[in-house]
């Protein structure tokens, strides 16, 4: 795992950027520790490269990296699990390697293969390939999303890097902010991609590649697809043992690493999982829960009992809400873009406390969105048909579900599904008509945002089918943001073998209902466990850790809000109506419950604190 940087001028002159590239290489230090690269080609590319090795510790693995012949130059940030298959067909084609690096097998493949060879890598990476002879600069982000890059593309050229404040910070970057963007991050909590908020920055969408050379227009183009959804499983029993055997090799594949490996372990159904196929390989697992000391929100107690069921040698770390309060500032450090899920305290306190004994951890992410786990699944989907009727007849049969006693949900009165999943992950609880008084006026969303858009059948398969992609490339991109900057901010790689694209190829040949069942998801993921653990250890519902944070802004944190919110000068300077802010927080004073609103807003303050200030601006000489 590492950091990658650098710069493109459509003019030979990228010299005037040494500075600049060193100073964006600087900011990603803790993404990789362990040696730093810079390369040019004196001429139009300037690449810059931080990394955490991990595989091939030897100065082998240096990057950028180069074909012996030079025309091929290569920063690769990630780990791509198939590496040794395609390293033995390069190899039998007459390519000869000088490391044991994944990196080297990339470089060659693309060197070998062209383009065609990112459909071939199974893993997770952001890269930078530069092809000298034809003065080409592609960029690359695997098929999940699960390494960022961003990157700026302006008239003078394109800059891009792993953590957005490489991008912002260049002189190419005018800082004006796209008001559909802030809209997105105060309603989302983030910004999907492809959009940022800057104008002229984005965020590389999964599966996509950019093509840049010299005086021409940037192109993109999709080299992954989610396989299309099939119903090969109707036995439950027979799903669950083609997931736990898709499981079993994605795991495998992962625990590749020349430095010491661990895993996460949660009380929920996906990390124990990948703990449980850890121990078919080897008897020396390490696993890593963090509790709270608040009862009410410890799980650390479950994923004990998971610990000792499957004979793992366990570290668990409690902590208090305090020492949460306490990385506020912290979390700020590490996120470089707009972010304001504050489940991210928690993710910095695990990345923090596994670091400390292991460089690699395995986690379960991805499973929820893969398999069914959020209640917003069958909540949504069970109502498909509801929508098949005008507005007016749903609010009748939801005042007569109230009256009755009923369960209908208000879901159902929203215009469309889409509609209905989208406010669901509007966690701000900032809705239109309080945006405008906050902000003096419309805060649309972008152009061709359409992620939330549902023009399907009103039938619970295809809209069930059609949840499970918004939350891949909706939620799951702010999980996998969340993770990547708390790990990557204590120099932890953390992999995600459900994400496997083997794994994946295998979900979405499950149908939901063989997902679903009486009011449970993940079902072939229980299944599997099941194997390892007795199916009454493993609950229907996690606990998670949960923090204070609605008091904090009544206490602990109001010195800070009134400074950097309601004193006047909030970021973006005349956008926010002083008077909505005071009055938004005096009502979160008079005990009505607008934690997450003023939290979005606040950690905007504490970003621009953070990562714009005028001193950081990094020039071309």
């Amino acid at each position: 795992m590492c950091g990658i940087t650098g710069v493109f001028t459509h003019r030979a002159e990228v010299q005037r950027h040494r500075e600049a590239i060193a100073g964006m290489t600087e900011l990603m230090r803790r993404r990789g520790p362990d040696d730093v690269g810079l390369w040019t080609d004196e001429q139009h590319v300037a690449l810059g490269f931080r990394r955490l090795a991990i595989l091939d510790l030897s100065p082998a693995g240096h990057q950028p990296m180069e074909t012996p012949c030079g025309r091929h130059v290569l920063v690769f940030n990630g780990e791509v699990y198939n590496f040794r298959e395609l390293r033995a067909e390069l190899e039998a084609s007459g390519h000869h390697f000088h490391s044991t690096s994944d990196t080297e097998v990339v470089l060659n493949a693309l060197a070998a293969w062209g383009e065609s060879a990112l459909t071939r890598l199974n893993g997770m990476f952001a890269l930078a390939w530069y092809d000298r002879r034809e003065r080409c600069l592609r960029l690359a982000r695997d098929p999940l999303g699960i390494k960022p890059l961003y990157y700026l593309e302006g008239p003078e050229g394109v800059v891009f890097g792993s953590q957005y404040d490489q991008v912002i910070r260049h002189s190419f970057c005018t800082r004006k902010i796209r008001r559909e963007c802030l809209g997105l991050y105060l309603r989302l909590g983030y910004i999907p991609p492809p959009d940022a908020l800057f104008e002229q920055t984005w965020l590389l969408p999964p599966g996509q590649l950019v093509r840049v050379e010299p005086g021409r227009p940037l192109t993109r183009r999709q080299f992954y697809e989610l396989p299309d959804e099939r119903d090969d499983f109707h036995d439950p029993a027979a799903a669950a043992e083609a997931t736990e055997a898709a499981v079993r090799g994605a795991v495998h594949r992962q625990m590749v690493s020349d430095v010491p490996l661990g895993a996460f372990l949660s009380g929920g159904v996906d990390s124990p999982l990948v703990a449980a196929e850890m121990r078919r390989v080897t008897a020396d697992v390490r696993a890593f829960t963090i509790g709270c000391t608040d009862a009410r929100f410890d799980e650390a107690e479950v994923a004990q009992a998971y610990a000792t069921t499957l004979r793992l040698q366990q570290r668990v770390d409690r902590f208090g809400p305090e020492e949460c309060l306490s990385l506020v500032d912290e979390s700020a450090r590490a996120y470089s873009e707009p972010f304001a899920d504050y489940s991210s305290f928690p993710s910095l306190l695990l990345c923090r406390s596994t670091r400390e004994h292991v460089t690699v951890a395995l986690s379960g992410d991805g499973g929820d969105e893969l398999f069914f786990g959020y209640p917003r699944f069958w909540k949504i989907s069970g109502q498909a048909s509801s929508f098949r009727h005008p507005r007016a007849l749903r609010l009748a049969a939801y005042l007569h579900s109230r009256a009755t006693g009923g369960k209908l949900p208000s879901g159902v009165l929203f215009p469309d599904p889409g509609a209905w999943q989208f406010d669901g992950h509007c966690f701000s609880g900032l809705r239109d008509r309080e945006l405008r008084a906050l902000c003096g006026g419309e805060l649309p969303l972008p152009e061709g945002f359409d992620l939330y858009r549902y023009e399907g059948p009103r039938e619970a398969k295809p809209l069930a089918r059609w949840l499970r992609r918004n939350e891949l490339w909706g939620h799951l991109q702010m999980v996998l943001l969340k993770m990547d900057r708390a790990s990557m901010h204590y120099s932890l790689e953390v992999r995600v073998p459900l994400l496997d694209l083997e794994v994946v190829a295998l979900a979405m040949r499950l149908s939901p209902e063989v997902c679903m069942h009486e009011g449970l998801g993940k079902v072939p993921l229980r299944r599997a466990l099941s194997r390892f653990v007795p199916p009454d250890q493993i609950p229907a519902r996690k606990a998670g850790f949960s923090i204070p944070l609605g008091d904090w802004l009544r206490s602990e944190l109001r010195p800070a809000l009134e400074s950097l919110l309601l004193g006047g000068a909030a970021y973006p300077e005349g956008l926010f109506e002083p008077r909505a802010l005071r009055a938004l927080y005096q009502d979160h004073l008079q005990g009505h419950d607008r934690t997450r609103a003023l939290w979005h807003l606040l950690s905007l303050q504490y970003w621009a604190r953070e990562h714009l200030q005028p001193a950081f601006r990094l020039h071309a000489r």
